[in-house]
């Protein structure tokens, strides 16, 4: 299991608080961005993580997220990435 994954799984089962916005900090998410997603999923919303292989991979999944009317793409450019 990832660190956020991990993250996630002890904030459902009520986590310190803190614990997923630290998280997701520390996988690299801005600290705003962060607190954003922790507040949309305390009301209920997901949060998905990609881990794509290439420039390409990246783009497949950004489109098909937009396609699926997926919300608040957060994609840093490919050499903050790697």
């Amino acid at each position: 299991m990832g660190t956020i994954a991990a993250a996630l799984a002890g904030g459902a089962a009520g986590a310190v608080g803190g614990g997923i916005v630290g998280a997701l900090i520390g996988a690299g998410i801005p600290e705003e961005r962060a607190r954003r997603y922790d507040r949309g999923i305390r009301e209920g919303y997901i949060v998905i993580g990609v881990t794509p292989r290439s420039e390409e991979d990246a783009e497949y999944f950004e489109r098909e997220w937009q396609n699926c009317r997926g919300e608040d793409i957060y994609r840093p450019s490919w050499r903050e990435a790697a």
